[in-house]
């Protein structure tokens, strides 16, 4: 997803949750080869800009694994828990917009 795409659609997204402010922060990940990073984004959307080759993201969302060609599809939006994983063995960059409900 673009940024700018993003920008646009976090509001929307924003309201449908109920809520009417938010905050938003850029995410700009490095992940070791093998590393994962669990996340406890509960009342929080991980909106997925960019994901390396070998980066899998599952959230109780949906799961992003662009080499993985046994998924019907690939999401880009994540929240309540978070999992990124990198299955490559050099290191990975992932990019998300953090929407932080308030």
């Amino acid at each position: 997803m673009t940024e700018e795409l993003a920008i646009r659609y976090i509001p929307q997204r924003v309201q449908e949750r109920g809520f009417q402010s938010y905050r938003m922060v850029f995410q700009d990940l490095n992940l070791e080869p093998k590393q994962e990073i669990q996340l406890a984004a509960f009342n929080e959307l991980w909106i997925l800009l960019e994901a390396e080759s070998g980066i899998r993201i599952s959230s109780d969302f949906g799961e992003y694994d662009y080499n993985n060609p046994r998924l019907s599809e690939n999401t880009h939006e994540h929240a309540d828990r978070i999992e990124i994983l990198n299955q490559s063995s050099e290191t990975r960059k992932v990019k998300f917009i953090q929407v932080i409900l308030k």
